[in-house]
């Protein structure tokens, strides 16, 4: 068990090492290269946060041809994609036509936003910080749901002109919304619904082996990470977005190999990932994080709870939170009607603490639905995703917005 442990902490530092030697190197905008690929429009826009964090927002336009005529496209409120750990906007394109939610959106007259979180491949700018400095890096996923995302809703309302956004978010990125409304429940009016896919709250029944490892010794870590002053983990490179065309190469012992960690951390599935769309994914992930959204993380695995950043000291939670504990989420705050998709076979998001999750929203409308065979990154890669998952949210989306647009019409 000790000697596993020390391989996926080896791991973890050793990536961050070698995968830094490059950051002076220009980064591609994958995603914006994906769109156009497929000839999709593709705009980048430019967010700050309250607290200084310079995002990239991309968006790829509804398309402006017969297929999707004017009055469809103002009728249909705009969609708000939100990527998970280690991820980025180009979680939800790399699957390409016919598979990438984002496209499908598009091809369904629908305005596509997609954010990426502060730290991340194309979000690396601050207003005073540079990212050699160790004040870059002290957040965690509570700073993204409660920074991040209000900017990036309320920059994309501003822009399109709509009072609500339809909103998906993967993994990390259905915390952040929960993290959001739990502590500005105001922002619930600026939602006409949202898809959790693979949601990440409650962790107590977590199965991945690599997490649960680092978790049981998190304080341990800690004082590596510390000693070592790595601040950063995993983050993305120009070595990185050409390595996943070496790692998971054509050959059967590499392509073995890289296929076993990956479910290793996510769960084995019923439906393996398309042999040729491995080494895209892996170009654009890992593309990084934060140590602290790691330690967050773990901490969930460790308390059971969905709870606030533990400072790990009575005094500096105190000061913080005016308690010595650090104060669970108020998801009785949470009031929207939500769509929650969980795979039988997810070593992240149990079956158990998505339950959980779903008595926990008692003020919101919850439709649950279990995708047998599914594990973590199923949801954006697993070529039944349109059918199983994506077409229920779309279907949703256009259900809401006619009857929005029928009670306007009437109004006047």
């Amino acid at each position: 068990m000790l000697d596993m442990k020390l391989c996926v902490v080896f791991l973890l530092i050793s990536s961050s090492f070698l995968l830094s030697v490059s950051l002076g190197q220009g980064l591609i905008d994958s995603v914006c290269q994906m769109a156009q690929l497929h000839r999709l429009e593709c705009q980048v826009h430019r967010v700050q946060t309250a607290d200084g964090y310079l995002l990239s927002l991309h968006r790829i336009p509804a398309p402006r041809n017969q297929s999707c005529p004017r009055e469809t496209r103002a009728r249909l409120r705009p969609f708000v994609l939100m990527h998970g750990l280690l991820g980025s906007a180009a979680d939800f394109v790399t699957a390409g036509r016919g598979q990438a939610l984002a496209v499908e959106l598009h091809r369904r007259c629908f305005d596509v936003w997609l954010p990426n979180a502060r730290g991340t491949t194309h979000s690396r700018r601050h207003r005073t910080l540079q990212t050699s400095q160790a004040r870059f890096w002290q957040f965690s996923w509570h700073e993204i749901g409660l920074y991040d995302l209000p900017a990036i809703v309320d920059r994309v309302l501003l822009m399109t002109g709509h009072r609500q956004v339809h909103y998906v978010g993967h993994s990390q990125g259905t915390t952040v919304l929960l993290v959001l409304l739990s502590q500005r429940p105001e922002y619930n009016s600026k939602f006409a619904n949202a898809a959790l896919m693979a949601p990440v709250a409650f962790l107590k029944h977590l199965s991945s082996p690599p997490l649960r490892l680092l978790a049981s010794d998190s304080s341990g870590v800690t004082k590596l990470l510390n000693k070592l002053g790595l601040n950063e983990l995993l983050p993305a490179t120009a070595l990185t977005q050409v390595g996943g065309q070496f790692f998971c190469s054509a050959t059967l012992p590499t392509y073995t190999l890289c296929t076993f960690f990956t479910s290793l951390y996510v769960g084995f599935s019923d439906y393996p990932v398309d042999r040729n769309l491995l080494p895209r994914i892996l170009e654009t992930i890992p593309a990084g994080i934060s140590r602290g959204q790691l330690q967050h993380f773990g901490q969930l695995i460790n308390s059971g709870k969905f709870q606030q950043y533990d400072y790990r000291s009575p005094r500096l939670n105190s000061l913080r939170y005016g308690q010595p504990t650090p104060p669970s989420y108020q998801l009785r705050n949470v009031r929207l009607q939500l769509q929650i998709f969980h795979g039988t076979r997810d070593a992240l998001s149990s079956q158990a603490d998505v339950q959980r999750l779903v008595n926990e929203l008692r003020q919101s409308r919850t439709r649950l639905y279990q995708v047998p065979g599914y594990n973590h990154i199923d949801f954006l890669f697993a070529v039944t995703a349109s059918q199983l998952v994506y077409e229920r949210i779309i279907q949703q989306a256009w259900q809401l917005d006619a009857t929005a647009a029928a009670v306007a019409l009437q109004g006047r």
